[in-house]
């Protein structure tokens, strides 16, 4: 049978490898390990103080997520990872500050070396979700909460990555913005002007490319595109950025302006060619050209090919 001993660092260790190889005071004393043997623990180097009632099993690797997961331990249940934080723990790819940002209740101030601690009166219950078991705030709520530190560019970008994700809807981030009132470090406008470029119905493409562009079409009052429309042609199946099917004609958005292998090159000309031959015309953008660039370009791509509609009567 095995000694008591042995289960308590058993229970132990399974709330360790649960959370990032982080054990805390309480989930220590339920496993039968008592605050003086974890002080002791800690005084011959088994565990790594991280915070207040919060430690590391010597040997687990000391990474951001443990550091984020060890500043709630230690604060509680009244806060949640928010802002930059919640947005990495979201899985965007956002500019880091060296903060770890958590919310919480008007009531409760935060204070912890590295940590920026923000109170809100608002954190309403559909604001929290969790990632890893780690309680953040969601896509919407941290767009909210990021729309007074970033630029309109920045938020935009934003946006349209947890769109994609279908981690937000366009109208539900709007009405929550047309109840949400200024404060400290929260940009009503900046959300409105970025929601404002986003009419019902955008799509923001596959790549920051897309979103760009199916924005411009908008805001230039272009004839709208379908977006990644599918097209056969001989059995073979092609899919495209942008397509004007009444009028035949395509527009592929190049992020890099250039190709990076041969294959790419070969593949790229091929189904170029089988659309061309199949009646379609094609036009091409890069991200460096200048949305002005753009809008000419597509204005008078379009007036030179009205629609088939037009063209038949």
């Amino acid at each position: 049978m095995a000694s008591s001993g042995a289960h308590e660092q058993s229970n132990a260790e399974a709330f360790a490898e649960r959370n990032d190889g982080l054990i805390t005071n309480s989930a220590a004393a339920a496993a039968g390990v008592s605050r003086s043997q974890v002080a002791r623990r800690r005084g011959s180097g088994r565990y790594r103080p991280m915070g207040r009632g919060v430690s590391a099993v010597a040997g687990a690797p000391p990474t951001w997520k443990q550091r984020v997961r060890a500043v709630l331990f230690a604060l509680g249940i009244a806060v949640a990872a928010s802002h930059s934080t919640a947005a990495r723990l979201l899985g965007a790819d956002v500019s880091e500050d060296g903060w770890i940002h958590v919310s919480g209740s008007l009531q409760r101030r935060a204070r912890m070396a590295g940590v920026r601690g923000h109170r809100t009166g608002t954190l309403e219950p559909e604001d929290l979700t969790r990632r890893s078991g780690i309680p953040c705030t969601t896509a919407l709520r941290t767009v909210i909460d990021l729309s007074g530190s970033l630029s309109d560019i920045e938020l935009g970008v934003l946006l349209d990555d947890f769109l994609r994700r279908r981690m937000v809807g366009l109208e539900e981030l709007r009405s929550r913005v047309n109840r949400t009132r200024p404060a400290p470090g929260r940009s009503v406008k900046r959300l409105r002007r970025v929601l404002a470029q986003r009419i019902p119905g955008y799509d923001p493409g596959e790549s920051e490319l897309e979103g760009r562009i199916a924005r411009l079409i908008d805001r230039a009052g272009l004839p709208r595109a379908a977006q990644q429309q599918r097209v056969t042609i001989d059995g073979q199946r092609f899919r495209i950025d942008f397509a004007w099917p009444d009028r035949m004609l395509y527009l592929e958005g190049n992020g890099f302006g250039f190709h990076r292998l041969g294959s790419d090159l070969d593949r790229d000309a091929s189904r170029q060619n089988e659309l061309v031959l199949a009646g379609w015309a094609p036009i091409e953008v890069t991200w460096r050209m200048t949305d002005a660039v753009i809008e000419s370009t597509l204005r008078r791509f379009l007036a030179r090919h009205p629609c088939l509609d037009t063209l038949a009567r």
